[in-house]
């Protein structure tokens, strides 16, 4: 059968739903979440809820997007959502059988979720996507990047709609929660998300990897008791995504909030990273005002942009403070005999710092001969030679 053919068969009004159990389980399931029934010739299940939400109007997320959003982003024009599918390996075969979507509207999240009991209904569920995405500007999902959009975009294809990804901004809170909290955490599962920060515990809930069975046990059976587990997981991934991104918000505005120095650590980095000046000083400054001693972390960091600022007053500062450390010894070291070599031109002090650097690596040669990495061997041993001709 070629692909004209099938496609006239999925649209065709004479498709009735599969001969199985699953037709008395649909009306259930309608029953049960109070659900409309949508193009009765081909049906599937529009579960609409409202969730009471107290949602700031914009989110501000400039530097954890890595300046993708350079703006407050009005929340209004996001649409969340979140794919339940028949397996993770993507592709033409991989169905979408429940598909999950949020959006904010007054003191109201909208959640819709729309359920497919059967191959072959997702024309007419795509045409009504194709309105609703057309409301908005900004998509948001957890992992979406990877999986649920590009699978969004081969079932639209397949299905024969147009769609304009690019006028999109895609925010993955995923990329976001890891920038915030990788090295806080060991999971960065939604689920550790929600546990951790979002003060929400799931109980009797279906495991991802559970669900793609869960779907085809209903096919073969209608058996209803994992696919509404599978609605409710799909159900709290969307609500999780709408506060999470309000969360984010908040702690992008005011990091103090985390209450967690490797929070505030990790976000230093990354204005670092973009060479945000003015970001890493109010970073600096919240641990200026709990009366904490910046973390050894952030003097590095620190002194390299005092360095490319030319503000050789306050690197040489943080330099001689992290010759006190054992992790940054040979750092300092080596940048404070650049400076003295370089900007001072004044070689005898230049070679003192580097042949510092020689003895604390003999030593440490000594005690373990992996220890001093022979790159930064070889060039303080180059560093040294060239010095001593200058002084000679």
């Amino acid at each position: 059968m070629d692909i004209k053919k099938k496609l006239d068969f999925y649209r065709s009004s004479e498709k009735p739903i599969r001969k199985t159990g699953a037709q008395s389980a649909l009306a259930a399931l309608q029953e049960i979440f109070k659900a409309e029934l949508c193009a009765p010739t081909a049906p599937y299940l529009k579960i609409s809820r409202y969730h009471s939400f107290a949602f700031p109007q914009e989110a501000g997320l400039k530097l954890l997007s890595k300046y993708e959003i350079n703006n407050p982003l009005p929340l209004n024009e996001c649409l969340f959502f979140d794919l339940e599918t028949t397996g993770l390996a993507g592709g033409a075969g991989t169905y979408p059988f429940l598909l999950g979507f949020g959006y904010f509207k007054e003191e109201t999240f909208t959640v819709e979720q729309f359920f497919l009991p059967d191959y072959g209904r997702e024309y007419y569920l795509f045409r009504y996507l194709q309105d609703l995405f057309s409301r908005f500007s900004c998509l948001v999902s957890f992992n979406g990047k990877s999986y649920d959009l590009p699978l969004l975009r081969n079932r639209f294809i397949l299905n024969r709609f147009q769609m304009d990804w690019k006028r999109f901004k895609h925010i993955d809170l995923l990329h976001l929660s890891r920038r915030l909290w990788k090295d806080s955490q060991p999971s960065l599962e939604l689920t550790a998300i929600e546990r951790n920060y979002l003060n929400r515990t799931r109980t009797g809930d279906i495991p991802g990897a559970y669900i793609p069975e869960a779907y085809f046990t209903f096919l073969r059976s209608g058996a209803l008791h994992d696919v509404k587990k599978i609605i409710e997981h799909n159900y709290l991934d969307i609500i999780s995504l709408a506060e999470l991104i309000v969360l984010i918000s908040k702690i992008e505005a005011n990091p103090a909030i985390a209450n967690d120095d490797t929070v505030l650590i990790r976000m230093a980095r990354l204005a670092f990273e973009l060479n945000d000046g003015e970001e890493f000083e109010r970073i600096c400054g919240i641990f200026d005002t709990q009366k904490k001693e910046l973390p050894d972390k952030i003097k590095l960091w620190k002194s390299l942009l005092a360095k490319r600022a030319e503000h050789w007053q306050e690197a040489l500062v943080l330099w001689e403070e992290l010759l006190e450390t054992k992790e940054y010894l040979f750092f300092a070291l080596e940048e404070l005999a650049k400076y003295y070599e370089h900007q001072k031109k004044d070689f005898t002090i230049a070679l003192r710092y580097s042949q510092r650097a020689m003895e604390n690596m003999q030593r440490l040669f000594e005690l373990n001969p992996y220890s001093a990495p022979q790159e930064r061997q070889q060039a303080f041993q180059k560093r040294v030679r060239r010095l001593m001709i200058k002084t000679a």
